[in-house]
């Protein structure tokens, strides 16, 4: 019988063979590691982007629900700032719109027009007279807020048009859409001018808004002061990066993925102007 064992030159040559087969394994493990967390990053990318803009697309085409009669407002505008249903900033980074974009509760008795100077609500808790000042009944018009006593609200002045009982109840508010910096990443900001500045999106590189007016003309990035009232649609663009760059990424870029969308947004309530 034959009790040979392996010789010391067959032993080295399995441990080469073997080192080199774990070698290729591992590599291809880390390879696909290293693509699984790039697709990953990109995938959070592209969902936490759309998420966003598709709230975007979604409030600025609801721009000037409730009315487009500014003089509702105040004097000064809506929170003593805004005066347009759609506001682009001068450094063109930023929009604000203007809407009823909140139902909060529904008329529990009838109000007059030109007559009735308080409103009774089923829950009035939505509003008050410092930050929400004011609210539009019935998606059609809106009213400044004066007073606040249980759940009857005082207006400032009567409603124009008559409304009746069970009617819905909105919550108007400015809402501004900018790029700012959260816990040190660039991100999509939402300002509803009631609460802090909430992140939609990070890792935002870039947003930038294109208008168009009435008569074609297009602005790119803000509208002069006496012709934003004629603003009638919205592009969007923007740009979304991965939280982390990638070494092996050629192009010689910065190693960063990106991904751009852009959207054009008719708004709905200013197109019959």
């Amino acid at each position: 019988m034959n009790k040979r064992g392996l010789t010391l030159i067959e032993l080295l040559v399995v441990l080469v063979i073997s080192t080199i087969l774990i070698a290729g394994i591992y590599r291809t493990f880390i390879h696909q590691q290293h693509t699984y967390t790039v697709q990953e990053q990109v995938v959070d990318m592209q969902q936490n982007v759309r998420m966003a803009i598709n709230q975007m697309v979604r409030e600025i085409r609801m721009a000037g629900l409730g009315g487009r009669d500014a003089t509702k407002w105040g004097a000064s505008g809506m929170h003593g700032v805004y005066k347009n249903i759609v506001t682009p900033s001068d450094d063109g980074q930023s929009i604000t719109i203007v809407g009823a974009f909140q139902e909060m509760t529904f008329l529990t008795a009838n109000a007059e027009a030109g007559v009735t100077i308080k409103i009774n609500v089923n829950d009035a808790s939505g509003f008050n007279t410092g930050g929400l000042q004011y609210l539009c009944m019935n998606g059609t018009e809106t009213v400044r807020i004066k007073n606040i006593v249980g759940n009857e609200i005082e207006l400032f002045d009567p409603p124009t048009e008559n409304h009746f009982a069970n009617e819905p109840v909105f919550r108007v508010m400015a809402i501004t859409y900018s790029i700012g910096d959260f816990e040190g990443k660039r991100s999509l900001m939402r300002n509803d001018n009631i609460d802090p500045a909430q992140p939609l999106a990070e890792n935002i590189e870039l947003l930038q808004f294109t208008y168009t007016l009435a008569d074609g003309t297009v602005f790119v990035g803000t509208v002069p002061g006496n012709r934003r009232d004629e603003i009638r649609m919205v592009q969007v663009n923007i740009t979304a990066m991965t939280d982390r760059n990638d070494p092996e990424l050629g192009g010689g870029g910065d190693g960063f993925r990106r991904r751009t969308l852009t959207s054009n947004i008719q708004l709905r309530n200013l197109s019959s102007i």
